[in-house]
């Protein structure tokens, strides 16, 4: 009996003193998870975008480098700094930012990748809005657009429709043109809804083993097969009137990939994305680059421009450690890239390592994964001395006809025959550009293009590629200032400056490849892949970006996060409190 009590007593204090261990060690995990770094609020430059490379303006004992500025690789770069990791980002072209760079001609200024952003943006208390706060320390103000913020129409002007935020009266507005297909719309946007909730639950999925994740697939069929669907195979699921398929899958430019070809969920995530509203950068795109710039040297970073990086430096263990610019070698306990998985594997890493990654770009080159699309621009610059013109907060989506995949098939043969223009005007949608540029304002107009019509053009000199491309070029040219001159007569006149630029020049000044704006193709394919993840199978090397997640700005972002959090698991516990 004695015997018993003691051994009860024993039996208490082991468990009394388990209970007392694991609490001081869940207590000293959380001290440790916890402590943030202290800033050491280094010096800031003015314009930290505009930083030329040289070996002496390398910092040293660097912990990361980040190949490419554009919102992917400045993400990671800034989660990161606040960690106490010191970074260093290489950008090939003489400003930083990538697609949220703008540029200057005759005092216009011009924006080129970033259009406009949904998400609540504008609300602070929202998820995406905290997410580019953190990486902006705030400084960046979101301006909000037009309501409908996108118009679909034809060429023809026929017929337009009004693209709405607020989604009870876009449907309304919808059933008035299609009034015998309330159903059909009703069953589009619930949809459209429950797709866009899962696709947290895929990229959850992601992070499991290969053998778990596609064990996953099978087991959430019923919630996540809509994943394995093209936009047209829903869409005609729901409806056979062909117009109001066209209609609902009228921003297929937004994700590159025409109805056919294109994932469902794209078209799902960017029609939520728009649930409340759209929003433009106030100053510009260029200031969330600039905002995100001055954090990383407020964290003892540095962003270096005109810093081609030629190749990847990997050891005899598989283990990158730096890279190498102009000659340069700089060195790095991991490196990044928001390059591109493409432009990275077969590109930046050496050919005595290429052998770790080849099965990586087998599958790239795929042509359900590869992209085969990309985007022309033409940027015009237009004179308004009196602040007469009164141009649309909003954008217009203008088809050749509703029939997409038919239009996309008629440009393959004919590059004349472009299937859709984008319009655009960032001098409205901005309330600072009038101030900052009196008396002016931009346009922009966006079309698809074919990298293959103008390849043999890739290794000529910018602006040198000879009378043949700028013949092409003018082609082109005169085809989107109809289109743009037809929508709004009033500008007629009143063009001032006209700059064209291709595939090729996506290459040159976003450092794509083969003028891939958007990275990879936005396929079913692509969206199941496993392997399309930030780490890679060479160690200390890591991916950031589109091809991380998904395309667009905020793609991008949400890459650059993930890529942060592979790196460092404590950026995830000190940003958790941003997604909820």
């Amino acid at each position: 009996m004695g015997e018993g009590n003691l051994s009860s007593t024993h039996a208490v204090t082991a468990v009394a003193t388990g209970i007392a261990i694991s609490g001081i060690s869940t207590w000293l995990a959380f001290r440790y998870w916890a402590k943030k770094p202290t800033c050491p609020n280094a010096p800031v430059s003015d314009n930290p975008v505009k930083h030329g490379f040289s070996t002496k303006a390398v910092p040293s004992d660097l912990d990361v480098i980040v190949i490419g500025s554009g919102m992917g690789g400045l993400a990671t770069a800034v989660l990161l700094a606040k960690e106490g990791k010191k970074v260093l980002v290489l950008e090939q072209h003489d400003i930083a930012g990538g697609n949220l760079h703008t540029f200057e001609e005759k005092g216009y200024e011009f924006d080129t990748g970033l259009h406009y952003i949904g998400g609540r943006v504008g609300d602070k208390q929202s998820t995406t809005r905290k997410l580019f706060d953190y990486v902006t320390d705030g400084q960046v103000e979101w301006a909000r657009m037009d309501d409908p913020y996108d118009v679909a129409m034809l060429r023809s002007g026929e017929e337009q429709f009004n693209i709405y935020s607020n989604w009870t009266k876009l449907k309304e507005h919808l059933e008035e043109k299609f009034p015998e297909e309330s159903k059909a719309i009703e069953e589009y946007f619930e949809l459209v809804n429950s797709t866009a909730k899962s696709f947290g639950l895929l990229s959850m999925l992601k992070l499991l083993p290969e053998s778990l994740f596609k064990l996953s697939l099978r087991m959430f069929d019923g919630q996540l097969g809509v994943f394995k669907k093209t936009t047209a195979e829903v869409l005609s699921s729901l409806t056979s009137n062909s117009k109001l398929s066209g209609v609902l899958s009228y921003m297929y430019g937004d994700y590159g990939e025409s109805p056919g070809r294109g994932a469902f969920a794209m078209n799902a995530l960017i029609a939520t994305h728009y649930k409340s509203g759209a929003y433009y950068p106030v100053e510009g795109p260029l200031k969330i680059a600039k905002s995100a710039a001055h954090v990383i040297e407020k964290w003892g970073g540095k962003i270096l421009v005109r810093a081609p990086v030629t190749s990847i430096l990997i050891d005899d263990k598989n283990r990158a450690f730096g890279v190498e610019v102009k000659g340069k070698k700089i060195f790095a306990k991991t490196v990044v890239s928001s390059v591109g998985m493409p432009k990275t594997f077969r590109s930046f890493v050496p050919k005595s390592h290429r052998n770790l990654v080849q099965w990586h770009i087998d599958q790239i080159g795929n042509e359900n994964i590869a992209s085969n699309i990309s985007l022309m621009s033409m940027f015009v610059g237009i004179n308004d001395p009196d602040n007469s013109l009164h141009l649309p907060k909003c954008n217009y989506w203008i088809h050749r006809s509703w029939n997409h995949e038919e239009n996309m098939a008629e440009f393959r043969k004919d590059h004349n025959k472009v299937p859709l223009f984008f319009i655009s005007f960032s001098s409205a949608k901005d309330p600072t550009y009038a101030s900052r540029h009196p008396g002016k304002q931009v346009a922009l107009v966006i079309g698809p293009g074919d990298y293959n019509v103008v390849e043999r053009f890739k290794n000529d000199r910018v602006k040198h590629r000879g009378k043949e491309y700028e013949a092409l070029k003018k082609e082109w040219e005169n085809l989107y200032m109809d289109a743009l001159l037809n929508q709004f007569p009033d500008l007629k006149g009143k063009v001032d400056f006209v700059d064209f630029g291709s595939a090729v020049t996506n290459d040159f000044y976003l450092g794509t490849y083969r003028g891939a704006v958007y990275g990879l193709a936005h396929t079913p394919d692509r969206l199941l892949q496993h392997w399309l993840r930030p780490r890679t199978p060479i160690k200390n090397l890591f991916l950031t970006g589109q091809d991380i997640c998904v395309c667009g700005v905020f793609g991008a972002l949400m890459g650059g996060y993930q890529c942060a959090y592979a790196i460092s698991p404590k950026s995830f516990f000190h940003t958790i409190h941003l997604h909820g």
